[in-house]
């Protein structure tokens, strides 16, 4: 079921629709909170809101009987002779499940997760909370609900997503354990589990040990959800288990049954089927259908040109092309190739006068020379204005090309290239990006032009940045890119990078293709430029809050997904003395 946030109207024809379509005596899951919507943050504050959620309840157990169905659903419970510890209505992410036109029971989820985008101890109470304020056992309330199945007594508990994924025992109640102790027939699993990369390797041998004993039917929800700077995209992956093996699944993205075995996808699959879903998701989530695109010959914008087409179709993709006197004719054909072989609506339009304009008039504000670095900026600007203007003008949207390495030390221009609502990209780091790039030529029609993905990238932004003269970006993505995702997805602090370096085990860690000394002459240049990176990506955080939303693909993106706050750099006494021991030198 595709659940919408913030619209149970909508939720509540989709699931009737399902309901309509069940056959009498079968039994119907529905998705964790497919009424109100997962992830509406502090709207679960609204008490008018939640009351308008609860009531559609009646509607679904009306229609357990009279389709002679068993329904399990999701919504929003509560009790207002409670109270929160903030003075709210006390608040339960609950399970119903009902037949022939009764309400059998609701189940409350027991572990709140509070991790990532996840905030569920913000607006929930536990079930554990409730068990000991009521002087119950909590196992009592997982013992299993009797209903009649295809004509055949059924015994059901119901675990709702975290539930049951105390596979680290990191709580100190498994739900999953309660229910065992019941022996139920069928477990069922409702769920609004968002997408990462590799997530579903770890989810199907959650499902297949948990279902050793039992059938289990798992099911989550499509479409997109977000909390205003993150982009989560639910990717469906429901199933049911029996003796630990997958006896059918929804295929992902989808409402359609498929019985053969799963293919566990590589992570450039993941990558391409998640982008090209949210790209569709996003924009028609805010009743948009068209979008700009900035085509340079850049590997970035002509990967975020080819996802689009895929995604939209041809006549829904606008490219400009906005070059300057620095721009060389190789790659403004480049980007026209690439436009042709999309077959989309391709633009040129120069911004030299724009720049020209612009530099004269801060020289008549402060007589003084503009400097280089700053007319780099006003290109990306002046490009910026251009996009947003012509967006407006063909009621479309535009796009943020800029990929996760350039969004973590922010290689970008604020109120040029960070703009916008759509950044396809920001969370997938520049390696990636060719790989790809590289899938879709593979597996399409070869939209992107080769040497744009062999050649070695530049801005094109100064007479320093000619391509044609083998003068290229300041950095080796390789490098930057496993740098930054230890700092940003490993967690790791500049001292734990130096700690692998001392003892030779850095480049294992970062899976690098080269020796550490082979990226730089010797060991003082690689200690400048790890500290250079530790504060581009610390100081440049408000650069990264007013950054369009982010598709989110890895375990940790910015922002809500990888919590930040504007600071200066520090390092810490460990790293500054195992600094002084590889270097030899006094602070």
């Amino acid at each position: 079921m595709q659940v919408e946030a913030w619209q149970p109207e909508n939720n509540l024809t989709k699931a009737m629709e399902m309901i309509e379509n069940t056959p009498e005596g079968w039994i119907l899951v529905l998705p964790e909170m497919c009424i109100p919507g997962y992830m509406i943050w502090d709207r679960w504050l609204r008490d008018d809101y939640i009351k308008d959620c609860k009531s559609f309840d009646e509607d679904i157990i009306e229609a357990s009987g009279r389709k002679k169905i068993t329904i399990v659903w999701w919504n929003i419970d509560f009790d207002e002779t409670k109270k929160n510890e903030d003075g709210s209505i006390r608040k339960y992410n609950a399970a119903f499940i009902a037949a022939n036109g009764k309400l059998l029971w609701k189940q409350y989820k027991t572990l709140l997760p509070n991790y990532r985008m996840f905030d569920d101890k913000r607006y929930f109470t536990s079930l554990k909370q409730l068990a000991e304020e009521e002087g119950i056992d909590i196992a009592e309330y997982y013992k299993p609900i009797e209903t009649l199945i295809d004509g055949v007594k059924t015994k059901v508990s119901i675990l709702i997503c975290e539930d049951i994924w105390n596979i680290n025992q990191d709580y100190p109640l498994d739900p999953l354990e309660l229910a065992k102790q019941h022996n139920p027939d069928l477990i069922v699993v409702p769920s609004a589990s968002p997408f990462w990369l590799n997530k579903s390797d770890m989810r199907r041998r959650v499902l297949e040990n948990a279902s050793k004993w039992t059938k289990l039917a798992y099911v989550n929800p499509i479409g997109t959800q977000n909390n205003g700077k993150n982009t989560f995209v639910f990717e469906w992956w429901s199933a049911l288990y029996e003796d630990g093996e997958v006896i059918e699944k929804i295929e992902d993205f989808s409402e359609s049954t498929i019985k053969t075995k799963e293919r566990e996808e590589t992570e450039i699959e993941q990558i391409f089927e998640t982008t090209i879903y949210y790209i569709r998701e996003f924009l028609e989530n805010i009743g948009l259908k068209k979008v700009v695109i900035g085509l340079s010959w850049w590997v970035d914008s002509a990967l975020s040109a080819a996802l689009c087409t895929i995604a939209l179709w041809k006549e829904n993709v606008i490219a400009v092309n906005m070059p300057t006197r620095f721009n060389s004719k190789k790659t403004k054909n480049l980007a026209k190739e690439c436009a042709d072989r999309l077959w989309i609506d391709y633009n040129v339009i120069s911004i030299e006068e724009n720049i020209t304009l612009r530099v004269k008039q801060l020289y008549e504000y402060s007589n003084r020379e503009v400097s280089s670095f700053n007319k780099e900026n006003i290109q990306a600007r002046e490009r910026g204005k251009l996009l947003a203007d012509m967006a407006w003008h063909e009621k479309a949207g535009f796009t943020n090309n800029g990929n996760k390495d350039e969004t973590s030390v922010w290689y970008a221009t604020l109120y040029g290239d960070v703009a916008w609502a759509l950044s396809i990209l920001a969370d997938i780091p520049k390696v990636q990006i060719y790989e790809l790039a590289r899938y879709v030529n593979k597996n399409y029609w070869k939209p992107i032009p080769q040497w744009t993905i062999d050649v070695i990238p530049s801005a094109e932004l100064s007479d320093k940045q000619d391509i044609e003269a083998w003068e290229w970006d300041p950095f080796d993505y390789e490098f930057v890119g496993k740098i930054n995702q230890a700092f940003v997805e490993k967690k790791k602090e500049p001292a734990d990078i130096l700690e692998m370096y001392k003892k030779g085990t850095l480049k294992s860690f970062l899976w690098l293709s080269k020796d550490i000394l082979d990226y730089y002459e010797n060991s003082l240049e690689f200690i400048k430029d790890l500290e250079e990176l530790w504060k581009l990506i610390n100081i440049n955080y408000f650069k990264r809050v007013q950054s369009p939303p982010i598709a989110t693909i890895s375990k940790s993106s910015f922002w809500f997904d990888f919590r930040e706050a504007q600071n200066w750099v520090y390092y810490t006494r460990k790293y500054r003395k195992l600094k002084q021991e590889i270097l030899n030198i006094n602070w």
